[in-house]
């Protein structure tokens, strides 16, 4: 027993005299990746300490999570899977493990993972709006409310969710859309505007005795908010209960056009055969001809529509837009001209004819600047009237008038990508570069893409 014994003693020492520096190193790759200035740094650190320290198979979660935030999805995917092998996968882990698998570009196992996540114990509510895009992305939208609606009832204060819930809503549910609609918009004002078109949209849609009428008053509020896959559905939904609907059919040509999904035509042909003197109809394939830009076909269409509904004065700007497309800037003049005349109480029509005469750099002294002064004694404190108003001085040689009306209208509205533009095209004409650059450089960081081609020409 005692060589046994002693024989046993020995090959104990020697394995702890191995163990016991390599654990060691475990916990010095622990204290690295707690220290490590990158993300990428860290991960390896914990993946190394995670292999050393085997009781601690939380650190592939972690390591994880630090390939993720450094990007290497790939690797951050690996971690993640190992952390499941290892039962030690967090209600976090399997939603950051979906993200991975998500941002690398494999879409459907990214929400296979997030499904298998939500049934685990003590699952993060994380996952169900997760799971409410995936839905929302491969169009099963009921199944999208239904999944954020989960999470919006943990998470009462996430206005984007809420939001978001309300549009999806909109096409199954209206009434309970206004109410999460409204919840957005009282936690965050930059979803009032939002709010307050689609609650015009949806109590006209609830007046109209059409049920297909309902969806397309509900589908053009949708539109409104540059919300157009929601919108193209509730125009099938309006043209699936009345085939016969043209200005439904119309609108679905509008929604395809904006998607990209089928061919717009196709529809807008289809409503132009069942109601040719709808002056909605006529407009619509006008906007569409305009984008493909086939002038003349857009021109005929809007002033199909003028003839139809004469006393509409959007109709005659958009007949200026393609005169002007076609080069005949006097009948575009006179277009505007036309759509000031029918309605001259409103800043509007006077502010559109005098951005066409600064865009043309057109009849800029005649028509333009008059318009432009109109428009301001109507509104002396819209920002937007008054920048137009400085831009057409500029045009025009009249520099110091022009630049106090720039720097009103940035007084009023310090935000104003154009007016910071135009002020700079002011001081290049004065040659005052400094001032140019300040300007330029405010107008490109509020989303001027004139700007940032200005800024690259003078200031590469």
């Amino acid at each position: 027993m005692r060589p046994l014994l002693r024989n046993t003693l020995i090959l104990t020492l020697i394995l702890l005299s191995i163990l016991v520096p390599y654990i060691a190193s475990g916990y010095s790759e622990l204290r690295k990746a707690e220290t490590a200035r990158t993300h990428l740094e860290a991960a390896e650190h914990y993946q190394a300490a995670a292999l050393r320290i085997p009781w601690r198979a939380d650190l592939y979660e972690l390591a994880g999570h630090h390939f993720y935030y450094a990007e290497e999805y790939v690797k951050a995917d690996a971690a993640y899977q190992t952390a499941l092998k290892r039962n030690a996968l967090s209600p976090e882990g399997w939603v950051a493990w979906g993200d991975v698998t998500y941002l690398n570009g494999d879409l459907e196992r990214g929400s296979e993972i997030w499904a298998q996540g939500i049934e685990q114990p003590n699952s993060s509510d994380k996952l169900y709006s997760r799971l409410a895009q995936t839905y929302q992305d491969r169009g099963e939208y009921s199944k999208a409310a239904e999944y954020l609606q989960l999470y919006v009832n943990v998470h009462t204060e996430d206005a984007p969710a809420q939001y978001r819930l309300g549009l999806l809503l909109t096409i199954s549910n209206p009434n309970e859309a206004l109410s999460h609609l409204s919840n957005a918009s009282q936690l965050d004002p930059q979803f009032d505007s939002a709010f307050q078109i689609l609650r015009t949209a949806l109590n006209l849609s609830a007046l109209s005795n059409s049920p297909s009428e309902q969806k397309v008053l509900i589908g053009r509020g949708l539109g409104l908010v540059q919300e157009w896959e929601l919108a193209r559905v509730a125009f099938e939904q309006a043209v699936q209960l009345d085939e016969k609907n043209a200005e439904a059919w119309a609108w679905l040509g509008e929604a395809d056009q904006q998607t990209a999904k089928n061919d717009a035509l196709t529809s807008l042909d289809r409503a132009l055969s069942l109601d040719p003197n709808s002056a909605i109809v006529h407009g619509l394939r006008g906007l569409y001809f305009q984008r493909i830009g086939n002038h003349r076909e857009a021109l005929a269409e809007f002033q199909e529509a003028a003839k139809l509904d004469p006393e509409n004065p959007s109709w005659y700007v958009s007949i200026g837009q393609e005169f002007a497309g076609l080069g005949d800037l006097i009948r575009a003049v006179q277009a505007y001209q036309v759509a000031i005349a029918l309605k001259p109480d409103s800043a509007e029509y006077y502010l559109l004819l005098a951005n066409f005469c600064a865009q043309s750099n057109a009849n800029v002294r005649d028509v333009g600047i008059p318009a432009a002064q109109k428009a301001v004694q109507m509104e002396p404190t819209n920002p937007s009237a008054l920048d137009t108003l400085g831009w057409l001085l500029t045009l025009d040689g009249r520099t110091y008038e022009a630049e106090s009306l720039l720097q009103q209208a940035l007084t009023l509205d310090p935000k104003l990508a154009s007016a910071h533009y135009h002020l700079a095209l002011l001081y290049l004409q004065a040659n005052d570069f400094d001032a140019m650059r300040i300007h330029l450089v405010a107008a490109r960081d509020l989303g001027s893409a004139e700007a940032e081609a200005l800024l690259q020409q003078y200031f590469p």
